[in-house]
């Protein structure tokens, strides 16, 4: 037996180890990794004009003593600018109007991405995914929900821990502030692996991902606020903006990866794919309950059927 036929079987031995060996298998078996890159573009090229129109919103409708604070929160949400940088905001009906347009288009990319990563994870057949103008509606539907979510809790976030409000609540604010915004994060996870997934699951099944994903979103949002603010602040003259949007694609790309990560592990627990052979042919029934899912993603049409044999064991397991 091999060093690495050892740690294989080590890892099957032991249930913990199976789980994420089987959670990094399935991740590569089914290529999560273009799907991560094709979500971190979308996402890239959705956030400016989601920033114009959520700014614009501010100057029409917020008062401009808390508006600092609230650039702030967003600074921190998703480190792409620097509140003290924005010197006045006033709203404008053209610059939202194309603002809004331009997300709504690149916005919906992201989720709709994100519907057939989601669907490729859980391993949803061809002729069971949502049409063209389904999914296009229900991404809409999500976008406006979530932007609606993410402008509300911010307001309410700086409202806990600005220094501008009524009442000075301290470091219990500061505190504050860090649980709104990481409770924001678990709960936008947990709706969009529970909604943007044609198969059915409970909120029960999407829960382990969704703490993984929305747990490295807030370690993430902190890391690339720290390194913006206090690495690349200073270098600006030299190549602190390139700096700069390295590290946002780079935040994106991360992200996107951990959250495919984190909906890879509630189907490998949901389905108990695990333990998985890392090295040479498939041994184990999670193996080859999960071959057979992948077949099974490949079926088109209602009346089309296929089916996987395993020779070692001689049985066939079907899927439609």
């Amino acid at each position: 037996m091999t060093f690495l036929e050892r740690i294989d079987e080590a890892q099957r031995d032991r249930e913990k180890l199976a789980i994420g060996a089987a959670t990094v298998k399935k991740y590569s078996d089914d290529q999560s990794g273009n799907l991560a890159s094709t979500l971190a573009f979308w996402a890239f090229f959705s956030i400016f004009p989601l920033l114009l129109v959520f700014i614009t919103i501010l100057g029409y409708t917020v008062p401009r003593d808390q508006r600092t604070d609230i650039l702030g929160r967003v600074a921190e949400l998703l480190p792409i600018i620097d509140g003290s940088s924005v010197n006045g905001l006033s709203g404008a009906w053209w610059v939202l109007l194309v603002g809004a347009l331009t997300a709504l288009w690149s916005g919906s990319a992201v989720v709709r991405t994100a519907q057939d990563a989601f669907d490729s994870v859980w391993e949803v057949p061809r002729k069971d995914r949502a049409s063209f103008g389904e999914t296009l509606g229900r991404s809409l539907g999500f976008l406006v929900a979530i932007g609606l979510g993410l402008i509300l809790a911010t307001i309410i976030s700086s409202f806990v821990s600005g220094k501008q409000t009524v009442v000075d609540l301290g470091w219990f604010g500061h505190l504050g502030g860090y649980v709104v915004s990481l409770a924001l994060d678990l709960s936008l996870f947990i709706v969009a692996f529970r909604l943007l997934t044609t198969r059915a699951v409970s909120f029960r099944s999407v829960l382990p991902g969704a703490i993984l994903a929305g747990v490295s979103f807030f370690v993430l949002q902190q890391l690339s606020s720290l390194i913006i603010s206090k690495y690349l602040d200073g270098a600006q003259d030299t190549y602190g903006t390139f700096a700069t949007v390295i590290t946002i694609l780079w935040w994106f790309y991360l992200q996107a990866q951990i959250t495919l990560l984190g909906a890879q592990l509630n189907i490998v627990l949901e389905e108990r794919l695990y333990p998985r052979t890392l090295v040479g042919e498939a041994r184990t029934d999670a193996d080859q309950r999960a071959l057979a899912a992948y077949v099974g993603e490949a079926v088109h049409y209602p009346n089309q059927e296929v089916e996987t044999r395993f020779r070692e064991r001689d049985r066939t397991a079907r899927a439609s």
